[in-house]
């Protein structure tokens, strides 16, 4: 009886290191795919900010150059009313 208790306690030993075992190796693959989500995240939030980047700037153009042609409709009517 003590031998077969001994045995079932030495499986059971066994067992649970190789369940160790798979939890680490399971942790391990886990943070190698969140640091691979993460890194094409950081990625993304990067293109966007020069995709918005870039539309600030010509939005940024295009209120300049219309600023210019009402200032300069401004000045052609001012002289034309003098």
């Amino acid at each position: 009886m003590d031998k077969q208790i001994l045995d079932l306690l030495t499986e059971m030993s066994k067992e649970m290191k190789s369940m160790k075992s798979d939890i680490h190796s399971l942790k391990s693959e886990m943070h190698n795919r969140f640091d691979t989500i993460e890194a094409k995240l950081e990625g993304v939030g990067g293109q966007f900010e020069l995709t918005n980047e870039s539309r600030i700037n010509e939005v940024d153009f295009i209120a300049d150059k219309v600023n210019k042609l009402e200032k300069d409709l401004y000045i052609l009517k001012n002289k034309s009313s003098n």
